[in-house]
């Protein structure tokens, strides 16, 4: 009787011959290359102030790229994955090639493109308005940062979708925990859409402008 060696599982899409050291390191290099473009992209000018949060600011301004760009493409992205997910969970059978490649691409995808848009935000948002005291109460707060938040599920996907997490897990295991971060990104996406379009006046901002005179002008509201 000979020995055989015990075979090793590996996920589907996922080469055996690269190895998890491999993948890491790409991966990172990537999101590494991705981050420092986008800090070095210059602020895009900013629409007229209406009082709003950043959030909506941010959607408001330069139309319609800024709705694109910072809106747009990581939703559908998200829902593209959901939608072929589901098509995956429950009719396996007829989920070809197209609909599994578009699941996996996609997933890569949304997580590389927002590195690039937290790394933007956080050299041309976050950081000044932190350093200048520029936050507008805790909805301004909580839009940003939840909206900001979308990068963990969203790498979460690109990560299992490499194989750097998850690479030994089986195919339940893996579509599992890719349903669970798609749901987790569509929750915060719509904490930060709802807080964003909150009157930050609504919870205790307030406009008022104090004028290098000491006199006071009040701010402008939506």
């Amino acid at each position: 009787m000979v020995a055989t060696a015990p075979r090793t599982t590996v996920a589907a899409g996922h080469p055996a011959g690269r190895g998890p050291g491999l993948r890491s390191a790409l991966v990172l290099g990537v999101a590494v290359a991705v981050a420092v473009v986008a800090l070095t992209l210059p602020a895009w000018p900013a629409g007229p102030d209406m009082g709003s949060t950043h959030y909506m600011g941010l959607l408001a301004a330069n139309q319609p790229w800024n709705l694109i760009l910072f809106m747009a493409v990581p939703v559908v992205a998200a829902e593209t994955v959901a939608v072929t997910e589901l098509v995956i969970l429950f009719s396996p059978a007829r989920a070809g090639r197209t609909v599994r490649a578009l699941n996996r691409y996609v997933g890569i995808f949304a997580g590389f493109y927002f590195v690039g848009v937290v790394a933007y935000l956080l050299r041309h948002a976050v950081v000044p308005l932190t350093v200048d005291g520029g936050w507008r109460g805790p909805a301004d707060v909580v839009a940003v940062g939840f909206y900001l938040l979308g990068l963990v599920p969203l790498l979460g996907i690109t990560l299992l979708e490499t194989g750097v997490l998850g690479s030994r897990w089986d195919e339940r295991a893996r579509l599992k925990a890719h349903a669970t971060f798609v749901g987790v990104f569509l929750v915060v996406a719509h904490v930060a859409m709802i807080a964003g379009m909150l009157d930050p006046t609504v919870l205790g901002w307030d406009p008022t402008h104090v004028m290098d005179d000491g006199s006071q002008m009040e701010g402008m509201t939506h």
